[in-house]
């Protein structure tokens, strides 16, 4: 049994290409193709179709495919606790994360956690969709998922920060008035919002259903900065996060925020899908992270 082989798939299936895999794991794609034909042969069935659209799995790979991802983590566990005990700390963590929460914390993050382990690889993946994301964690595909809190979770969750949504407008928008806007004023107009895969952005739209006020967007987008310039042009107002709106704030002079009322927010944080089955380097991640939050390190 080669585990490298095994390693070597999970990349292939992951980036849909030998090409992507070869380069991402340093191989020759000739390399990549002849692992993968002796990996079949020793399987006895193939694993992998090719196709002008990428490579996919055969049935049959469906079939062992968590198999192989649980075998290639507790391997990659195994190697971590050879080198805990040797005093190194090695590893790799692929982090499931939000586009905006990419773009506004990841890079603070990665250069305090490659200073403190600079063995360990960060492998960080976007997705708008948190249906996606929580697929990928059950599926092993991701370690972890930095992502808001959602009801009837079925992960192991470490909260990090209570984010705000804040009502975002013209500077001369009627709303200015307001010192904190009224969830029923956000559809008195043109109203734009953010959705994914999975629809209307699940926060907001959980936030008016308490509200007890019925959601009526004019028009829905899977960018934030697109709503922004929609709501920039005069087009209409929104509400965004208000980590994303520290980070993009000095791009929209025009534009102002308040407080919702009642209040809006998500919690941010971190989900495993076992955090007693999480490696070492994920747990050590997730420490780290927290750690550095408390201690005002990151401004999250």
């Amino acid at each position: 049994m080669d585990i490298k082989k095994y390693e070597v798939l999970l990349a292939v299936v992951d980036k849909g290409s030998f090409i992507k895999a070869a380069t991402e794991l340093g191989y020759t794609q000739s390399g990549i193709t002849y692992m993968m034909n002796s990996l079949e042969k020793e399987c006895g069935f193939p694993l992998l179709q090719r196709s002008n659209k990428g490579i996919t799995l055969t049935l049959e790979g469906e079939q062992i495919i968590p198999a192989i991802r649980k075998l290639v983590a507790m391997n990659q566990e195994l190697e971590e606790t050879f080198d805990a005990v040797k005093g190194l700390a090695t590893g790799q963590v692929r982090i499931g994360c939000y586009p905006t929460l990419a773009c506004a914390v990841m890079p603070q993050i990665m250069q305090i956690f490659r200073r403190m382990y600079p063995q360990i690889h960060l492998d960080l993946v976007e997705e708008n969709s948190v249906r996606i994301l929580e697929d990928w964690m059950a599926s092993g595909m991701i370690d972890v998922a930095f992502i808001s809190k959602q009801p009837e979770q079925t992960y192991d969750w470490f909260p990090l920060k209570k984010d705000p949504y804040l009502a975002v407008f013209p500077k001369d928008h009627p709303l200015a008035a307001y010192e904190r806007v009224p969830a029923e004023a956000m559809m008195g107009g043109s109203f734009f919002m953010y959705r994914s895969m999975d629809g209307l952005d699940p926060d907001v739209a959980q936030y008016f259903k308490q509200c007890h006020v019925p959601v009526s967007s004019t028009c829905t987008s899977n960018s934030d900065f697109a709503v922004l310039f929609m709501v920039e042009q005069g087009l209409g107002i929104s509400i965004v996060p208000e980590l994303f709106w520290n980070l993009c704030s000095a791009k929209f002079t025009t534009l102002a925020t308040r407080h919702l009322e009642p209040e809006a927010c998500r919690e941010i944080g971190l989900a495993v899908k076992n955090k007693d089955n999480s490696t070492l380097a994920t747990m050590r991640f997730i420490r780290e992270l927290q750690k550095n939050i408390e201690n005002n390190v990151i401004a999250l």
